[in-house]
C-alpha cells in the first residue's frame, strides 16, 4: 500500500526533516503567543525561523564539507576536539531529559482528554501510565520507522487543516493581542525548541545520496513546511480560544469546537508525543550502553527514571519545560554550530554541492543572539 502511494525522494528527504522538526513543541506554540500578545508572539516567530534557517544551511554545509557520516556530536568531536564534544554531550542530555520530561507532561494531558469518559484518572496517573508502557517498548528496542514521516507530515496537515476549517467562524479577533504582555519574551524558547531539526538534517543527506544538489533546498522546504503548519495551528487556536488557550492548545477547544475535534486533536498528539519519547529515549538508551559503556539495563534505567523522577518531583509545567530547553541548551547548541561550521570552511575534507558564504560578522552576531537569548532565558525571564 505505502509503495502506491511512495514520494520521490526530493519530497521524502522534506518529510524526514519535517518529521524530525514537529513534535510537542507544536502545542505550546498558541498558548506561548497568547501570553507574549499575538503580535509579539509573531516577530519571535519570524525571527526564530530565520535563524533556524540559516542554521540549518549553515550544518548542511558542514555535512556536506565532510566526508565521513556523522551525527552533531562527531562533527562537533572532528572540528572543535574532545572537550567541545563534551560540553555538547552535556547540552544533548540536558535537552533530551528536558524533553522527555516535557512529552511525559504533555502525554498525561492528551490521555486525560482521550479516555477521561471512560476512565477518572489524573493527567498525572495518565503520565505515570504511559512511562511505564513506553518504558517497557523502549527496553525491547522498538524504533519509528523513518518512511512513515511522510504520511505523519501529511495527517498533521490535515489536523491542522480541519481545526481551521471547523474553527473559522468561532475565530474572533479580539483575540488577537498586538501588544506586549508580561511573558513577553516567553515565544523565544517554546519556538526555538519547536523549531529545532538538528537531528533531522543528517537523515535529509541520507535521503538525497546521488542527488546532494538538492540539499540545500530540501533543508529550505523542510524548516518552512513546519513554520507555516504551526502559524495556522496558532492562529487558529488563539483565535478560537483567547484567554482561554491551554498549555497542550487542544483542551482550551472543547467549550467551542466540541469534545470530537479534541479528541482527534489529542489522539494525533498523543501519537507525535510517543513517538517522539520512544526515539529519544531509546537513543539515549543506546548512547549509553555504546558509546559509554553503561550495562544494558543501567542504561535502560538513566534513560528513563530521571525524566520520570523530575516529574514526579513536582516539575509539571510544559511550557517552563520547553522554553528552558529551548532558549538555552539549543541556544548553546547553536554557537557550538558556528564554531563548527567555520572550522569545516577551513578543514572540510570535501567540495560541498552548496556554499553560503556569510561574513564573520553576520555570525559572530547570530552567536550574540542565541548567548542573549540563553542568558534571558536562564537568568531573568
Amino acid at each position: 500500500m505505502f509503495d502506491k502511494f511512495k514520494p520521490n525522494r526530493f519530497w521524502y528527504a522534506v518529510a524526514v526533516l519535517v518529521g524530525s522538526t514537529v513534535g510537542v513543541g507544536i502545542y505550546g506554540m498558541p498558548f506561548a503567543f497568547q501570553k507574549a500578545g499575538f503580535g509579539v508572539g509573531l516577530l519571535f516567530l519570524l525571527g526564530v525561523v530565520g535563524l533556524v534557517l540559516l542554521s540549518n544551511l549553515l550544518y548542511g554545509e558542514v555535512v556536506l564539507r565532510t566526508h565521513e557520516r556523522h551525527q552533531f556530536v562527531g562533527y562537533v568531536k572532528k572540528y572543535l576536539g574532545p572537550w567541545a564534544q563534551k560540553f555538547n554531550l552535556f547540552l544533548f542530555w540536558v535537552a533530551v531529559y528536558g524533553a522527555l520530561v516535557g512529552v511525559i507532561i504533555i502525554s498525561g494531558d492528551f490521555l486525560t482528554n482521550i479516555l477521561s469518559p471512560y476512565f477518572n484518572f489524573s493527567p498525572f496517573a495518565f503520565s505515570t501510565i504511559f512511562l511505564i508502557a513506553a518504558s517497557i517498548l523502549v527496553l525491547k528496542g522498538l524504533r519509528t520507522v523513518s518512511r512513515f514521516d511522510f504520511f505523519m507530515m501529511l495527517l498533521l496537515g490535515f489536523v491542522v487543516l480541519l481545526i481551521a476549517l471547523l474553527g473559522a467562524k468561532r475565530v474572533d479577533l479580539a483575540n488577537y493581542a498586538l501588544g506586549v504582555k508580561d511573558f513577553w519574551f516567553l515565544p523565544f524558547g517554546v519556538v526555538l525548541f519547536a523549531m529545532n531539526s538538528m537531528p533531522g538534517i543528517p537523515l535529509v543527506r541520507e535521503a538525497l545520496i546521488g542527488s546532494e544538489n538538492k540539499f540545500k533546498k530540501a533543508l529550505v522546504m523542510g524548516t518552512i513546511i513546519p513554520a507555516v503548519l504551526y502559524l495556522i495551528f496558532t492562529v487558529f487556536v488563539v483565535g478560537i480560544s483567547g484567554d482561554f488557550t491551554s498549555p497542550d492548545a487542544i483542551s482550551g477547544l472543547l467549550g467551542y469546537l466540541g469534545p470530537k475535534i479534541v479528541f482527534i486533536g489529542s489522539l494525533f498528539g498523543f501519537l507525535t508525543s510517543s513517538t517522539i519519547f520512544l526515539n529519544l529515549a531509546t537513543s539515549l538508551k543506546e548512547s549509553l550502553h555504546q558509546d559509554f559503556h553503561f550495562k544494558y539495563w543501567w542504561a535502560w534505567l538513566l534513560a528513563i527514571l530521571p525524566p520520570y523522577l523530575l516529574f514526579f518531583s513536582g516539575i509539571r509545567n510544559f511550557i517552563d519545560i520547553i522554553g528552558l530547553v529551548g532558549g538555552v541548551a539549543i541556544s548553546l547548541e547553536a554557537i557550538l554550530l558556528v564554531f563548527v561550521y567555520i572550522s569545516a570552511k577551513r578543514n572540510g575534507d570535501r567540495i560541498p554541492e552548496y556554499s553560503i558564504r556569510l561574513p564573520h560578522p553576520v555570525l559572530y552576531l547570530m552567536m550574540l543572539i542565541f548567548a542573549a537569548g540563553a542568558a534571558y532565558t536562564l537568568f531573568i525571564k
